[in-house]
């Protein structure tokens, strides 16, 4: 069985090494010239120098949001250093390691953009353009694992007078450096890691640094920085706020999270995105309709690098015999099941894990009947999402333990 794969960050890394440990044929297909996905910094907002979107949402001076104890492929770990808060750089590096050691580069087709995938008679057809020369092939394959991450199709809430905002706005996507808020009364919207790592940043430099955010509590952060409840209105340069307040403001910073975006897949795939809620997909990675075609790492809120590990290492199970994927109609009630138990959230947020992280990894290895995560992921998990601190630096003990060395 000959595999298409689609993007080489890190489920896509991922998803080649556990292909070559099952004796899998497989191809990688990256847009950009790199491995690593988002995780690559660039200067270019917009399109790249080959006229294709920009991929990665990386920007200067980022730090991950979880220890990088959380953050490691199976059976390779990080170089040894006291630390576990890392840098973008290190991670890239990481990454680059990673694929090299597993001998994956060599099955990476660079510069290569899926444009279609259609099935045609148990076949996947995915049509690719070289990105330079701009030529087409189309090239067919018995399944597809969609790697291309979640994190390239900007969210930005409808807010009433934003068409007349006077001043400029912005996606957290195309934001590089704090520099270009040099002196400016900035307003940035939303709170997540992202909201909280960039308004920090920009407030060094900004006159004044708005964070606008839904919690009915004030956030930890830095001095300074003023926090205000969401905005209900912008009108000039004037944005107004729920609690009846208002403040002059120069620019605006969307941080307010990413869609699903899959515009390579034919109608044909059988997989619809409604409200940012991806389905039909079994156990959110493999689609119903046609399950020789996967998605890793769909789910959010989670620790990215054992997600990608274990939702690969699940879907190869079908296409080796491991395991025997329920029947269709099985499949649609299970995941009517969940859509029941999630009946109080919004739809948008039905691929949330969190706190249920854990017991979700636990499904997987149970269901397929292959190797479990360490329960101690999810463990560190909830203890650095609930107070990150980047002095901080974690050991992992065993299987179910850590410690802080300090």
């Amino acid at each position: 069985m000959k595999i298409a794969i689609i993007g080489a960050g890190g489920a896509g890394l991922c998803a080649g090494r556990h292909c070559l440990e099952e004796n899998f044929s497989f191809d990688i297909f990256e847009q950009t010239g790199n491995v690593g996905g988002t995780w690559n910094y660039t200067e270019c907002i917009g399109r790249d120098e080959n006229g294709v979107p920009v991929h990665s949402s990386m920007y200067q001076g980022l730090r991950t949001n979880l220890p990088k104890e959380v953050m490691t492929f199976e059976d390779f770990p990080y170089p040894q250093q006291h630390k576990s808060y890392l840098s973008q750089e290190e991670v890239l590096d990481y990454m680059r390691s990673y694929a090299k050691e597993f001998q994956i580069e060599p099955h990476v087709k660079f510069y290569k953009r899926v444009v279609e995938i259609v099935p045609r008679n148990h076949v996947w057809s995915v049509e690719v353009e070289d990105v330079r020369s701009k030529q087409k092939e189309i090239v067919r394959y018995e399944g597809v694992i969609v790697c291309n991450g979640h994190y390239s199709s900007p969210f930005v809430p409808k807010i009433a007078g934003a068409d007349g905002f006077a001043g400029s706005m912005k996606h957290s996507h195309d934001y590089r450096t704090r520099d270009c808020y040099k002196d400016k009364r900035v307003l940035v919207l939303g709170a997540g890691p992202s909201g909280l790592d960039i308004s920090q940043q920009i407030h060094t430099v900004a006159a004044k640094v708005f964070l606008s955010h839904k919690s009915r509590t004030a956030l930890s952060v830095v001095e300074g920085l003023r926090q205000k409840p969401l905005v209900i209105k912008l009108d000039g340069n004037r944005a107004f706020f729920e609690d009846g307040t208002s403040e002059e403001v120069d620019d605006v910073l969307f941080c307010t999270g990413y869609n699903y975006s899959f515009p390579f897949l034919s109608g044909a795939c059988g997989v619809k995105v409604e409200d940012n809620y991806v389905h039909p997909l079994y156990k959110q990675i493999i689609n119903v309709e046609n399950p020789t075609l996967a998605f890793i790492g769909v789910p959010f809120i989670v620790c990215p690098f054992p997600l990608f590990d274990i939702q690969v290492r699940f879907f190869l199970a079908t296409l080796n015999g491991h395991f025997k994927l329920p029947s269709k109609q099985e499949m649609l009630s299970e995941l009517d099941e969940e859509l029941r138990k999630k009946s109080g959230a919004p739809v948008r947020k039905y691929h949330l894990l969190e706190v249920d992280q854990g017991s979700y990894f636990e499904d997987l290895a149970k269901t397929a009947g292959i190797k479990r995560k360490p329960p101690v992921i999810h463990k560190l998990f909830l203890r650095a999402r609930g107070n990150r601190n980047l002095s901080d630096c974690f050991r992992i003990i065993d299987d179910d333990t850590w410690e802080q060395v300090y």
